[in-house]
């Protein structure tokens, strides 16, 4: 096959299985939970310091906030494959009881199958990016946890407020009220790991 002919292949497989919009959920998601997981930890070490006065090796939760970004993509990816192959198993059954025939050897066939797979795939990518983003201040300013954790929480709150807004861009509503609606989310998961590690700090 050509590279045209799969481009094209491709352009018809994005159409018929509607990938425009999976494609943007999937990335919101992946984006949504890989910063979130990662500023957790961020911030959990964070109050351990503040409050507690707790030691924290920057490079213990540089590491430990790549493995869970790397554990977090291939749960999400194969989470997003086995539910894509589900879901778009019984749109072909119902697809086929339409059609009163068998689809197995059609485009749509063919279509499913890349759709499944790439929803799997962009599931499991999109978190990445937004995984390193919390992190980036703890490897330029390895030498101070309390201000680089303090600036890994600004970045992605700021990341969150701009994904925002391309969601609120994207669906044609207002993007500073979209924005400011995933900037809440954030501060609300800062508050809640801000609470349980006092509540844990406090236990011990």
């Amino acid at each position: 096959m050509s590279e045209m002919g799969l481009r094209n292949r491709i352009r018809i497989y994005w159409r018929m299985t509607e990938l425009g919009s999976l494609t943007r959920r999937y990335i919101v998601i992946g984006a949504f939970d890989g910063a979130l997981t990662i500023v957790a930890i961020v911030l959990a070490a964070l109050a351990s310091v503040l409050l507690w006065g707790s030691l924290i090796d920057p490079d213990t939760i540089i590491l430990s906030g790549l493995g869970a970004a790397v554990g977090l993509a291939i749960s999400s990816g194969w989470g997003a494959y086995e539910a894509e192959r589900v879901e778009r198993r019984l749109e072909l059954e119902e697809l086929e009881h339409v059609m009163h025939r068998s689809m197995k050897k059609s485009l749509q066939v063919q279509a499913i199958r890349f759709a499944t797979w790439w929803g799997g795939f962009i599931h499991a990518i999109s978190p990445l990016p937004a995984s390193l983003l919390p992190l980036l201040p703890i490897v330029l300013i390895s030498t101070d946890f309390i201000l680089a954790g303090i600036f890994s929480v600004i970045i992605t709150l700021i990341f969150l407020m701009f994904l925002g807004i391309w969601m609120g861009r994207t669906a044609k509503i207002n993007p500073i009220t979209s924005g400011l609606r995933m900037v809440l989310a954030g501060l609300i998961t800062a508050a809640i790991c801000a609470l349980l590690s006092i509540f844990l700090g406090a236990s011990h």
